[in-house]
């Protein structure tokens, strides 16, 4: 039996998973392991975040478009510095992986009143212990006969529920020989119970053959469990309008000619709202009852019609709960269910279905950029198959804009927290390495200034993107929702954005170039510019402080507390 260490396994069964990269940040409890990421034989590369914190998000970033990413961290102050981004992954459904080196078996079960480095009092269980609630599954390794079965069944976990997971490995344990794997990881996916599939796929069909009229909702689960070919499929069986969510923006969908656009509950363009909320059958399709993509809860789905929601592992049907019901089963199953059953009725308008609409586009002119004028030209510069991660402002008014086919766009999410959404656009750079797409970034600087650093770690890799930076002096979003008060806490110094490239280690005009747009016309020029963009490209977008867009002042009425 072929044997290999601790480490090298660990990193084989995650290439087994799609990642080819692991992000992470050495630290002495966990340098056996960095040793073995560059020296074993498992075709999975090192990258170096600046941070703990912006390299899980990389993790989250890089999962959302490879299916898992990991981050691998020191006991302690590594650990505890990726709680922030873990959480994130966790509200959102994204499976990843922080693997932290911790000390010796010995030193761990010895009880003793030395305060080492790193651990909090004297004891070494209390990063498990927090992480227990912002995982799915927090363990140490500690046994080494069992070490294999113990990194196979988290791993598992993982995948099962789509949520993250904490692992910690002793620094004696990271070298110590283990035996090869012998076949690929069986993920051992949890299967629907078979009596309450058949009763959902009866209650749903029954509807259905009831219904003229269908609409489908698409969440982020459907992504996350890779049905978006099923979705389609449902789409055009039923002959059903179709909408995307906030929370997972997908071209494929909004390119789909049953489109109807964005849903996002009273926020909604109202005719939207009319054919999502007026269908007979509304199938909420791997969405989450989340805050974001129910317009703050003020959705009507199931109001006035009957309503099937698929959720993960669960379908509910008029209030009817039907566990142990998985979504990547269901819709399956029901695709052969209803295979007999007419397709519906639908007449689509050409009524406005995006804040932000391709037939908007306008002749640039020399006045300065507003956020309304500046989506359109956003919704025009965009190109099918273009990959686009946003945060705040970016990504709100990204959300809203009609884009091609094939987009995949991520950001903040449902968790909302400032500086993910730059972070995971650096992880989905190196997940793009795998699919080529065109990389575009639109953030807004408050959130941008969080993460910032790790603009350095795309010039490092010499990665081709376009970075755009809306520069509003400060928090645009926090002044919508707060509004008619000037705060200084929603005021930020400003940076010379544009320069930052050439201090992180990129040179102008080689691997990095700058550009500055004050005007619709510069917007447009640099566009031009920026159709195939080679190197890091960043644009300092120059905003009023008190510009907003149009939806997102309904959106952040609503979001007042």
């Amino acid at each position: 039996m072929q044997q290999i260490t601790l480490a090298t396994y660990i990193l084989t069964r995650l290439k087994e998973l799609n990642t080819n990269h692991v992000f992470g940040i050495p630290g002495d409890y966990v340098l056996p392991f960095f040793d073995e990421i560059l020296d074993g034989n498992h075709g999975v590369k090192h990258i170096m975040p600046r941070n703990e914190l912006n390299g899980t998000y990389a993790a989250d970033g890089y999962s959302k478009m490879n299916g898992f990413g990991a981050m691998v961290v020191t006991f302690g102050v590594g650990s505890l510095s990726c709680t922030n981004a873990i959480a994130g992954a966790y509200a959102d459904d994204t499976p990843i992986m922080v693997i932290a080196g911790t000390a010796a078996v010995e030193v761990l079960t010895t009880p003793t009143e030395r305060r080492y480095h790193h651990v909090i009092e004297n004891n070494f269980d209390t990063n498990i212990e927090m992480f227990k609630h912002i995982t799915c599954a927090s363990q140490r390794l500690v046994d080494l006969s069992t070490a294999t079965f113990d990194v196979d069944q988290i791993l598992r976990k993982a995948m099962q529920t789509k949520k993250p997971v904490y692992l910690e490995v002793p620094y004696d344990l990271q070298n110590a020989m283990v035996d090869a794997p012998t076949r690929p990881l069986d993920l051992m996916l949890e299967q629907s119970s078979a009596v309450n599939l058949n009763a959902a796929l009866e209650a749903s069909v029954a509807l259905l053959e009831k219904s003229k009229t269908r609409s489908v909702l698409t969440g982020h689960l459907l992504q996350r469990e890779n049905m978006i070919p099923q979705g389609m499929q449902l789409v055009d069986q039923l002959n059903a309008a179709v909408a995307t969510t906030f929370s997972c923006k997908m071209g494929d969908f909004e390119a789909h000619p049953n489109s109807i656009g964005i849903y996002m509950g009273e926020v909604s363009e109202d005719y939207t709202k009319e054919m999502m909320d007026g269908a007979d059958v509304a199938i909420a399709l791997g969405v989450t009852f989340n805050e974001f993509d129910t317009g703050v809860f003020t959705t009507r789905l199931g109001q006035q019609q009957d309503v099937i929601w698929v959720r993960k592992d669960y379908v509910e049907i008029n209030g009817e709960r039907y566990d142990m019901v998985y979504l990547r089963d269901f819709v399956p199953a029901l695709l052969g269910a209803i295979r007999h059953i007419d397709a519906g009725e639908l007449t689509l308008q050409a009524r406005r279905m995006f804040a932000f609409e391709q037939k908007d586009r306008f002749t640039a002119t020399d006045n300065e950029l507003t956020i309304d004028r500046l989506f359109i030209q956003f919704s025009n510069y965009l190109q099918a198959g273009d990959m686009l991660y946003g945060d705040t402002g970016g990504f709100i008014n990204a959300s809203q804009a009609e884009f091609p086919a094939d987009i995949v766009m991520h950001g903040c999410g449902n968790w909302g927290s400032l500086g993910a959404g730059f972070g995971m656009f650096v992880g989905a750079n190196f997940a793009n390495e795998q699919h080529h797409r065109r990389s575009v970034s639109i953030q807004g600087e408050g959130a941008f200034t969080m993460s910032a650093q790790d603009l350095a770690t795309l010039i490092e890799h010499k990665k081709d993107l376009a970075l755009f930076i809306l520069d509003n002096s400060g928090y645009g979003a926090e002044r919508a929702i707060h509004p008619g008060k000037e705060r200084s806490y929603n005021d930020i110094a400003v940076w010379k954005y544009e320069k930052l490239a050439e201090a992180l280690g990129g040179t102008e005009g080689v691997d990095v170039h700058s550009y500055v747009a004050h005007t619709e016309k510069d917007i447009d020029a640099i566009f031009k510019a920026l159709k195939e963009p080679e190197g890091v490209n960043i644009v300092r977008v120059m905003l009023d402080p008190n510009d907003s867009a149009t939806f997102n002042l309904r959106f952040s009425q609503l979001l007042q507390h």
